[in-house]
């Protein structure tokens, strides 16, 4: 069983919701509020086959196979309960998951650590609306802050955006420029170079995006939203806000788009926290977005101290409002994502800088 801390992490999900039998809803801060649902059982790939974890009345546990509804075996939710306490403890140590815990996991018929047979979730839950009455099956994604904070939008090179450097008289940066710039290594070393070129009077000046998914994805949700990506990403490097709520205070107060702002219309708030939204049920950079959502649940939060809580989208707008608090502007390694580095090409001069998203 091999896997990284939020593989792990979603796994410790999976027991960890066994063990309680309920799903707790969170407000926008990620505080656990009285709403819940109750989870009836949990469905499985694992090699090839299809389980389902039912919940029985009492405190125990049925594993059955969901081709022929038969028993595989029965344990105590307090089994689940011990694996999912000693995940946490191996998840937040130093030496990793542990052969001795492995076996355990493996005793239960499951040889994998993240269920590939979901969608774009990470998790497939029979629940219970004890307020509605109804039962429904539903897919979550995981957002763990068990090893790290969980990345809500993935950088890779595709991810980059390339802005174009002119002097006064339009002219591209000149070698010397470009070489003294380029040496700049010490830490921070963007944020210093990009301020370096303004200091030699150059301006840097949005160009272009790398791939052409990405941008066409941004312009399902609103057309003018890649110029609104792209001037937040170089003003991360200029004002050094990462935040997103200091983000939209700022490109607000910038107005780059001139939007008539004067009747207090959100109209970049809006344009990026449903952004935020898009791309927490679902769209990447790489494949083209749809509009349809993956994930019909919601997001399931595990937080640093092992509390899972849950934002179900019927709670719409306190999802939003999370998302918004939570999410802040990444810097990924240059080096691995090809950006940063001041080059010429057919005669003009450009940078390229990445696009990553923490929340």
């Amino acid at each position: 069983m091999k896997g990284n801390k939020g593989e792990w992490s979603e796994l410790f999900t999976f027991f960890k919701l066994l063990s309680e039998g309920k799903l707790f809803s969170a407000d926008e801060n990620l505080n656990k509020t009285d709403s819940f649902v109750e989870v009836i059982s949990i469905q499985r790939g694992d090699s090839g086959k299809n389980l389902n974890f039912k919940l029985k009345e009492g405190t125990s546990i049925n594993l059955i196979n969901g081709e022929t509804d038969e028993v595989i075996l029965s344990f105590p939710q307090s089994k689940a309960e011990e694996i999912a306490t000693q995940l946490v403890n191996e998840i937040t140590g130093k030496k990793g998951i542990s052969e001795n815990l492995k076996n355990k996991i493996q005793k239960l018929n499951l040889t994998q650590v993240a269920d590939k047979s979901v969608g774009k979730g990470d998790i497939n839950i029979l629940i219970y609306d004890p307020i509605h009455g109804i039962s429904s099956n539903q897919e979550f994604s995981i957002k763990s802050f068990l090893g790290s904070d969980p990345t809500l939008f993935n950088a890779n090179k595709t991810t980059n955006i390339t802005y174009k450097i002119t002097d006064s008289l339009n002219n591209p940066i000149s070698e010397n420029h470009l070489n003294e710039v380029n040496n700049i290594k010490t830490g921070h070393k963007y944020i210093k170079r990009i301020a370096r070129l303004t200091e030699l009077g150059y301006k840097v000046d949005f160009d272009s995006y790398d791939d052409s998914t990405f941008k066409l994805n941004l312009q399902v949700i609103d057309s003018d939203l890649p110029k609104i990506i792209a001037h937040i990403v170089k003003d991360k490097y200029v004002s050094k806000i990462t935040k997103i709520t200091e983000v939209i205070k700022k490109i607000k107060n910038d107005n780059p788009m001139s939007y008539n702002l004067t009747q207090g219309h959100k109209f970049y708030e809006y344009r990026l926290v449903n952004f935020l939204v898009e791309v927490a049920l679902g769209m990447t950079s790489k494949a083209v977005w749809s509009g349809k959502y993956d994930v019909i649940g919601g997001i399931i939060i595990v937080k640093s101290n092992a509390e899972v809580l849950c934002y179900h989208l019927i709670d719409f707008n306190k999802f939003k409002q999370y998302l918004k608090n939570s999410s802040r502007l990444d810097n990924p390694s240059g080096s691995k994502m090809g950006y940063g580095t001041v080059y010429s090409q057919d005669g003009e001069s450009f940078i390229k800088l990445n696009f990553q998203i923490k929340a």
